[in-house]
């Protein structure tokens, strides 16, 4: 057995387990890593094999995913939703990086110089107008929806008036009642290196523009938005004139 069928099969067995655990972030993480490597290796038979564990647990987006990040342009603090795990804007602005998750494991689990506080983004226990920046990368997918709008509200509330709120998520454009998982692989190219990540989430529908209504409501002006594939980035600016 060569070195990357060794890998692979480690990882899938690894998938498994986190399968078994419920444990959807590190199974998708752990599957998408197996696939990138059985694609890169043209190895059609693992490439399979990787599909059908896919399959076992619902559904995932068949192409990999890639995005380019840069430190985030600012000389104050950064809000991170849902930043435990590979805590990608952590990695990136480091000491700058206030990063918040409900789970403690996620955040424990997390290698980068940001402030790690268990807490919830739609109950912010911060004062009003503390931040320069929000962010929520890739992390509204495991905000339940009936909670989405609290937490852009939350988000307007903590950032300071010329604040923005930055966020990158994916498109799901239809409820597929047969699958019960959505698996994202992911290429986030660095400054400095390359982070090979999945995510995995409880399949639903959801689109930029639903979040861009909710940014209307919480009264945010759009500042810029993009797609790539099957991602999207929004950027939202709370204005001068309005406080939280």
């Amino acid at each position: 057995m060569d070195d990357q069928v060794l890998e692979v099969t480690t990882l899938l067995l690894e998938a498994e387990s986190a399968i078994q655990a419920d444990k959807r972030h590190e199974a998708a993480t752990k599957l998408s890593q197996a696939y990138s490597i059985a694609k890169a290796a043209n190895n059609s038979h693992l490439m399979t094999e990787i599909t059908q564990q896919f399959q076992r647990i619902g559904q995932f987006v068949a192409d990999q995913q890639r995005i380019e990040m840069n430190p985030i342009e600012t000389k104050g603090w950064i809000l991170d939703i849902g930043g435990g795990g590979e805590g990608i804007i952590g990695l990136l602005n480091g000491r700058q990086v206030v990063a918040i998750d409900t789970s403690r494991e996620e955040l424990e689990e997390t290698q980068n110089d940001a402030l790690k506080v268990v807490m919830d983004a739609a109950d912010l226990r911060f004062l009003s107008a503390s931040f320069d920046r929000c962010t929520a990368f890739f992390s509204m997918m495991y905000i339940p929806a009936d909670q989405h709008l609290t937490v852009f509200q939350e988000a307007y509330r903590v950032l300071k008036p010329l604040g923005e709120f930055l966020l990158w998520d994916v498109t799901v454009t239809q409820a597929e009642t047969d699958c019960n998982l959505l698996v994202l692989p992911l290429e986030i190219r660095l400054p400095n290196k390359t982070v090979e990540t999945g995510y995995g989430v409880r399949w639903r529908k959801q689109e930029m523009e639903g979040f861009l209504e909710l940014a209307k409501q919480s009264g945010f002006e759009c500042i810029d938005t993009w797609k790539k594939g099957a991602i999207f980035h929004i950027r939202l600016r709370k204005p001068q004139n309005r406080s939280g």
